[in-house]
């Protein structure tokens, strides 16, 4: 699900099926391993050859996205102890700032 979403924000549509073929023969993905796949099939592709260091940051900001849908009930629950006015796009604006 989590690379379903991820490659889906960023535009590209095989992933899913590269890390079926990649771990078709085990059990269970290692999580080291699950972020080597991520490194090469899908973040280094963002990179694109207009220039070195160049990125897709179009991609990037659905990346963050999915990420933060991940997060957000961790961030924003303990709402209570923060002023009243902080709002979940307040909390995001924030996690981006340092991400």
């Amino acid at each position: 699900m989590l690379t379903h979403n991820l490659a889906t924000r960023a535009g590209l549509t095989d992933v899913d099926s590269q890390l079926g073929e990649k771990f078709e023969s085990v059990d269970s993905i290692e999580f080291d391993a699950y972020c080597k796949f991520l490194a090469g099939s899908l973040f280094q592709r963002l990179v694109d050859g207009s220039g070195v260091g160049s990125v897709r940051l179009d991609a990037l900001e659905g990346v963050d996205e999915v990420c933060w849908f991940i997060c957000a009930k961790t961030y924003c629950v303990n709402q209570e102890r923060l002023l009243k006015s902080v709002t979940e796009t307040t909390h995001y604006n924030t996690i981006a700032v340092f991400n």
